[in-house]
């Protein structure tokens, strides 16, 4: 890190000045001409057939310019892998709450309410399917009567969408070893993603039918496919231009209705305008995936880990889009942190009545590792072994095999070693000054290791060298977490210029060229590599329009501060300033060109250790100190890594203690405002610590690793583990809210 000049250094974002002044453009700030409103009518019922839709009402309100029915879609089928989704109730169902049955355009907001108020709808209602394991099952309704066909996923039939089985070794002899079996069912809910900015866009349309799109958006490329798709366009007829994205967190990578709001700009002829509300985001946007975990562990009496088995039912809601590769690409995760010679991972993905649920922030990790940590500590608790003793006992070492791959270089070890010293593994739990200790209260520490698997996608960009010598970075990915400012300090670093001098451009689906969405912890490794490429590219020029006007040859020259110099004779240079001005005659404007392939897996190991203080009598939970080690590998900006983790661990508290979509018997989730569905606030704030595990990887832009969603995956695990290590009871679902505390307490006879 000494070496760069600014690469690995703690810079300020160079996104902050416009959105700390409030003018940087978000989804709902785009400027078009007499845009009409746009909105969606959602149904009320989970699951019901629509016996008819009477919009006549609707049509004759003053201000309202178009409303539409079935009756006026495309005849298309669409969902990506499964075609599953048709417009506006498919064959006359509706299969959650909120999923859209008519849509109007009005010249005002008044009027499109009005319009809605005024659709007539005609429903009978099913028996829901709320109960994963019962549709497994098939112990309920079909959610897609011909589901024969569809595409399912492999072994996938009725309200299966796909099943799946990994193995390592020989489980059933591996059990046939240990001495003891133990075994526990886990259930995690439907979580919201939480972000600020509910989902926005415009939508206007050409005299040649091409519809422009501005969304708030992770991928611009996902929701041009999405959008031509349902509408039966070429990719060339749809534009989409994103904006600012006010967080995301994955929820933000499939159209919603930016499909909706595309065919009603081409039916009316003007621009169409939608806004969420945050009931109808909390209602029908993707959630984290439920998920059931029966795990089934073997062990030798010292400790020893020798055999699992995992079941496991992820719920996926109504449709299946992405649901086999959501489910099957996430089993790794079973058995990726200890060394468990016999493993078997069988799991399945279903359809409910609920939204389609999807990828947040890294996707079913917080579930997995919930799962199989606080499985992990429930076993070294019964056998009499400190949980960090356990860990260490069974740490994955270089050359050990998991269903995540061959584990290469001790760094799990290394990480959960930092994080139990940084953590304070053995000591008392500090006594805060603020909770007296004559109201009961209880301390514990607990510990969770984590792993992911760290991707990367195909990405491409380019690199222009301006008239005035400053440099544009010009990709397609959107600068979701900040990755502008790192990909800006690569292209700084690699042509030799101050982090001033470069600034990165988000262009459009028309624009740019194609490249990785802003999702994954992959945008600026991906993205990195192409920016890399392309100042290979733009260097190369650089030179040889130096080369020209110095009358040197190119292996002669040398590009620092801002300038090219003869290295033979330093007096000899130009600025890059000077080169721009000089390209055009030579060789033309410069710009590099770089893509880069999608690079193999990068795998990230992480540790946390949670401090919590319990209060019996109130079921009361205060987290008072996270401490996570992430093996980052090399960090770009170290002080946007340190964002990165301590929001990730701040987000993980809320999945622990407080965040849940409930499930009411009439299929509809609970929690449809930010009054229902608590966050942690700053409040709830405990001492957060990040520490930074320099590891560099193979084939990665400087050594650099995923970082946005490894340090999510332990957080509920560790704040659990300490919960249970204060209350001396275990806990088998989230979240552990007051209720859940003093019901455990009670039914243990441990409480106040």
């Amino acid at each position: 890190m000494a070496d760069y000049r600014v690469a690995g250094k703690a810079l300020t974002r160079i996104d902050t000045p416009d959105k700390a002044a409030g003018t940087a453009c978000f989804g709902a700030d785009v400027p078009v001409a007499r845009a009409l409103v746009g909105r969606v009518l959602g149904s009320p019922h989970a699951f019901a057939r629509v016996l008819s839709v009477d919009a006549s009402r609707a049509r004759r309100i003053p201000g309202v310019r178009y409303v539409l029915t079935r009756e006026e879609c495309p005849g298309i089928r669409f969902g990506g892998d499964i075609k599953d989704q048709s417009w506006l109730a498919k064959d006359g169902c509706v299969r959650y709450v909120g999923e859209p049955v008519a849509a109007v355009a009005a010249e005002t907001l008044e009027a499109a309410q009005a319009a809605l108020e005024a659709v007539r709808v005609r429903y009978a209602p099913l028996a829901p399917v709320v109960d994963p394991i019962a549709s497994r099952e098939g112990r309920t309704l079909l959610l897609h009567e011909d589901w024969k066909q569809l595409k399912l996923g492999p072994g996938g039939e009725g309200n299966v969408l796909a099943r799946f089985e990994k193995t390592i070794g020989s489980p059933d002899s591996g059990f046939a070893r240990a001495d003891r079996v133990f075994e526990h069912t886990f259930l995690t809910p439907h979580a919201h993603a939480g972000y600020i900015e509910p989902h926005a866009c415009t939508a206007e349309a050409g005299a040649d039918g091409k519809v422009t799109i501005w969304t708030t958006t992770q991928d611009a490329w996902a929701i041009r496919a999405d959008v031509a798709e349902a509408l039966g366009l070429p990719a060339t007829k749809v534009r989409v231009i994103p904006t600012e994205i006010g967080g995301g967190f994955g929820s933000k990578l499939k159209s919603t209705f930016e499909h909706i709001a595309a065919l009603l700009a081409l039916r009316t002829g003007q621009a169409v305008r939608m806004e969420m509300s945050r009931e109808e985001d909390h209602r029908g946007v993707n959630p984290r995936h439920p998920h059931v975990f029966t795990i089934k562990t073997g062990v030798k009496r010292d400790g020893t880990m020798v055999a699992r088995e995992l079941d496991v039912t992820m719920e996926h809601g109504a449709y299946g889009r992405g649901a086999p590769f959501q489910c099957s690409s996430k089993m790794g995760m079973a058995s990726s942190v200890y060394r468990i010679p016999d493993v078997r991972v069988k799991a399945c993905t279903v359809y409910t009545n609920a939204p389609v649920a999807g990828p947040v922030r890294a996707p079913s990790g917080p579930q997995y590792h919930f799962a199989t940590e606080v499985h992990t500590d429930i076993i070294a608790r019964e056998l009499g072994i400190d949980p960090l003793e356990f860990r260490r006992l069974n740490a994955l070492r270089p050359g050990d095999k998991s269903l995540a791959g061959t584990h290469q270089d001790g760094s799990m070890q290394k990480v959960m070693e930092r994080a139990a010293a940084e953590g304070r593994w053995g000591q008392p739990v500090p006594r805060r000054a603020d909770l007296p200790e004559e109201e009961g209260w209880r301390y514990g520490r607990g510990i969770a290791c984590g792993f992911w698997h760290g991707p990367g996608e195909a990405s491409s960009c380019s690199v222009r060298l301006n008239g005035d010598g400053s440099l544009q970075v010009m990709s397609g990915t959107v600068n979701l977490t900040g990755a502008s400012t790192s990909l800006c300090q690569l292209a700084a670093e690699s042509l030799g210029v101050r982090l001033d001098n470069v600034r990165y451009t988000t262009g459009d689906t028309d624009t740019v060229p194609e490249s990785t969405a802003a999702s994954g912890s992959k945008a600026t490794r991906s993205v990195g590599a192409a920016v890399l490429s392309a100042v290979r590219d733009l260097r190369k020029k650089i030179l040889d329009v130096a080369g020209a006007k110095l009358e040197a040859a190119p292996g002669d020259l040398v590009l620092e501060d801002g300038k090219v110099k003869v290295a033979s004779a330093p007096e000899r240079s130009l600025t890059l300033a000077q080169v721009a001005k000089a390209a055009p005659e030579i060789v033309g404007f410069l710009i590099g060109q770089g893509a880069s392939p999608k690079p193999p897996a990068c795998p990230i190991y992480i540790a946390q250790v949670a401090e919590v203080a319990v209060r019996p009598e109130l079921g009361e939970v205060r987290v008072l100190r996270l401490v996570c080690v992430q093996d980052v590998g090399f960090a770009i900006n170290p002080l946007s890594v340190e964002g990165q983790i301590e929001g990730a661990m701040v987000q993980g508290m809320g999945l622990a203690l407080m965040e849940e979509q409930f499930r009411h018997p009439d299929g509809r989730l609970g929690g449809e405002s930010l009054h229902e569905y608590l966050l942690p606030t700053s409040m709830d704030m405990p001492e957060l610590k990040a520490i930074l595990f320099d590891n560099p990887a193979e084939g990665t832009p400087l050594g650099m690793r995923g970082v946005g969603e490894p340090p999510i995956v332990a957080t509920a695990a560790a704040i659990v583990n300490a919960i249970q290590d204060a209350a001396g009871v275990p806990f088998f679902s989230i979240p552990v809210g007051p209720h859940h505390l003093r019901k455990a307490l009670a039914a243990a006879g441990n409480g106040a």
